[in-house]
């Protein structure tokens, strides 16, 4: 091990100002020499650990990339790897230096794994959730921040099984639910509420599980708070609003159709937006349902909205759905819907939000644009 020094003594410092992102080996090999050396046995006395770590602190910014990766491979899981270098190799700007590191060596903090499951990339996350062992914590952080590949190496990992508290979280993340809902929901990791929530992301084989848990939850509630006269104001009200409904359906103003489901639900401007995709017209069926609206009132919107994509057949199973759904049921799907639309503004970056209501915005001002022009076009003939 002593002649790791020769390496020492022999480098220029010029080689020690190199940029990590240099494609040439300006360090000559040297770094991987005394690394290959030093990885070939185990048993290093404390200045030969210290000599090893000045010279990888020196060469490593200078050293080519495909020798880092080479280092990093023979070093991450090498039981006497300084500490110093090995966050240094984690944290490389290169993804397959650092998943090494990553993936193999016990040591690293949990401070940097925490920070990796959170800032990405997922190349990454995917090393971490293959480790040998993870913390609590680092499972909580990649259920909240993962890709659905890095999702579903831990679904698929005998020794991990998610909390109640990373099944909330994945509940939640309507992109993971989509892409791996029979899988969570295989595994039990997809609550009832979960379930609900994400009624509109799911695969058709769960949204019936979906909709008996939101059955259930209903019958639950009505027995614990038997149903009450309806205000005369609120049926009023409801009663506009079905009438706003249809206006809009016979024109087949998408937008204005979209605004008014969120003004009486309560949702927000991209799950009404979503409400009126082509193939999500069972969810549109349980929004209208929710407002107790007649299955002739449903028909016309589902046929005005749906009816240029969908086949007779289609329409006919939709027009079938909201016959079985019951009222109370599609309060209950609708009110996830809208917890989960308050979730992702709590939680989430306000841009979405904004964005929505500067385009609910813009179609009011065009709206008003065009009355006023209308009225100036009147004021003329007069």
């Amino acid at each position: 091990m002593r002649q790791i020094t020769r390496f020492n003594k022999s480098v220029p410092n010029s080689a020690f100002q190199k940029n990590t992102s240099d494609s040439i080996a300006s360090d000559r090999g040297i770094l991987l020499d005394a690394t290959e050396l030093f990885a070939g046995r185990d048993g290093h006395d404390i200045e030969d650990k210290k000599i090893f770590l000045e010279l990888a602190r020196n060469l490593l910014p200078a050293t080519a990339l495909k020798d880092r990766r080479r280092i990093a491979s023979l070093l991450a899981s090498h039981p006497e790897m300084p500490d110093d270098l090995l966050e240094r190799l984690a944290t490389d700007e290169d993804e397959l230096t650092a998943f090494s590191a990553l993936r193999y060596s016990p040591r690293l903090s949990v401070d940097l794994l925490l920070e990796i499951a959170k800032t990405g990339p997922d190349t990454l996350r995917k090393a971490i959730a293959n480790r040998p062992s993870l913390r609590e914590s680092v499972i909580n952080s990649l259920c909240e921040h993962a890709g659905a590949g890095v999702i579903q190496i831990l679904l698929d990992r005998n020794d991990i099984i998610l909390s109640s508290s990373h099944q909330t979280k994945l509940s939640r993340r309507s992109e993971i639910v989509a892409t791996l809902g029979l899988e969570l929901a295989g595994q039990d990791a997809l609550s009832p509420d979960g379930l609900m929530s994400q009624f509109l992301h799911l695969p058709v084989s769960l949204k019936a599980k979906a909709v008996a848990s939101a059955e259930m939850t209903s019958l639950v509630k009505q027995a614990q708070a038997p149903a009450k006269a309806e205000n005369p104001r609120l049926n009023t009200s409801r009663l506009k609003l079905i009438d706003g409904l249809m206006k809009k359906a016979l024109t087949q103003n998408r937008s204005g159709l979209a605004d008014l489901l969120g003004q009486g639900l309560g949702l927000s401007q991209t799950t009404c937006d979503l409400l009126l995709q082509k193939d999500q017209g069972d969810g549109l069926v349980v929004a209208l349902k929710s407002l107790n609206m007649t299955a002739n009132q449903v028909s016309v919107v589902v046929i005005r909205m749906f009816g240029d994509h969908l086949a007779l057949a289609d329409v006919r199973a939709l027009l079938r759905f909201h016959r079985t759904l019951s009222v109370g049921a599609a309060k209950v799907l609708v009110g996830q819907w809208m917890l989960q639309d308050q979730t992702l503004d709590a939680t989430g970056p306000h841009q979405g939000t904004q964005y929505q209501d500067s385009k609910r915005a813009e179609r009011q001002a065009k709206s008003t644009i065009k009355e006023e022009g209308s009225k100036g076009i009147r004021k003329s003939r007069l």
